[in-house]
């Protein structure tokens, strides 16, 4: 059995030569970068992700998309109470029930 002998330069070992990813085509991009979008809640934080990763593929992880994608939502929810919250000291009222009625027929 012949063992490679680890590269050294200067009498460091180096790394094996990794030549730089391609980047991922445009269309796959733009096609699975619109079926992610589908997934409910978090499809467009996970899609936007996959989308910026487009020049380097190898570094997206989808686990990491997922948790900045619900990172995404936290943070349009906090916002969505605040304004609520600054709309009700100023003595708006905020009704989220459509208003029902039943006519007589």
């Amino acid at each position: 059995m012949q063992r490679r002998q680890t590269p050294t330069e200067f009498g460091f070992t180096t790394s094996s030569y990794l030549p730089p990813e391609r980047p991922r085509p445009v269309w796959r991009t733009l096609l699975f970068g619109a079926l992610l979008t589908l997934i409910p809640l978090v499809g467009t934080g996970v899609s936007t992700i996959y989308i910026d990763r487009r020049q380097i593929p190898g570094t997206f992880d989808f686990a990491e998309a997922l948790k900045t994608a619900l990172i995404q939502i936290l943070v349009v929810v906090v916002v969505g109470l605040i304004v609520a919250l600054i709309l009700t000291a100023l003595g708006f009222s905020l009704q989220f029930v459509p208003p029902l009625s039943r006519t007589a027929g």
